[in-house]
């Protein structure tokens, strides 16, 4: 296939699911960047999961996109091969105010999306549908679960996020290609645009939530529905 030509530096969302990424991705569609469609990216976890990172780079050279968020960005240690391959690309790093919070977050999304406001179960992320039946069991499974028979466990997940952030910071230090950004602050939508070399009179972050979402409640091209 003709790799489409694309100058434009990329810019990957790097933030584990539920830091912000979609709001994220809204902002950043707002100051007139084009947002990958997140579903294709989704749609690269099988890859991701046999790490096979070949696929996820050529898919985003093949894009005419410039900005990344969600899976399979988000997960650990892609970040890695996406640097080797686009050496000039730029790393946003979301976070929440604690551990505790993120945890939240995502436990009470999950629950919406996957098993009717309960806390999910083994079957539940099996038979769910989104994407292909069992992508949500092998999402989770991969990244947060290990077979553990206490599903949903806070102390792995919060270790997840910790390692998570705490090895991108690393990987990334004394370079200028790396912010870490926390949208609940109003002023890193200022710092944010200053990093990316965007128009910084911006007053904040759009918020997009769990029940946006859940609902369709929002107008992003990325996520299918056009302003």
């Amino acid at each position: 296939m003709r790799l489409l030509k694309n100058h434009k530096p990329k810019i990957f969302c790097i933030g584990l699911n539920k830091t912000g990424t979609t709001s994220l991705g809204a902002f950043l569609e707002e100051q007139g960047l084009q947002v990958e469609r997140q579903v294709k990216g989704e749609r690269l976890l099988k890859p991701y999961l046999e790490r096979d990172f070949k696929v996820i780079i050529k898919s985003c050279k093949r894009s005419s996109c410039n900005v990344f968020q969600d899976v399979p960005y988000s997960l650990p240690y892609t970040f890695m091969h996406l640097h080797t391959a686009f050496p000039n690309a730029k790393f946003i790093l979301t976070v929440r105010d604690t551990p505790e919070q993120w945890y939240q977050s995502i436990l009470t999304f999950h629950s919406q999306q996957f098993n009717k406001g309960l806390k999910p179960d083994v079957e539940s992320l099996k038979n769910s549908k989104y994407i292909y039946k069992g992508w949500a069991w092998d999402l989770m499974n991969e990244v947060f679960i290990k077979n553990n028979p206490s599903i949903y466990d806070k102390k792995s997940f919060i270790k997840v996020y910790n390692n998570h952030n705490e090895t991108i910071i690393d990987y990334f230090k004394n370079q200028n290609k790396l912010i870490v950004i926390n949208l609940s602050v109003a002023a890193d939508a200022t710092r944010l645009c200053e990093f990316l070399g965007l128009p910084t009179k911006v007053e904040g972050f759009p918020k997009i939530s769990s029940k946006d979402i859940g609902s369709r409640n929002y107008k992003v091209n990325f996520l299918g529905i056009k302003k």
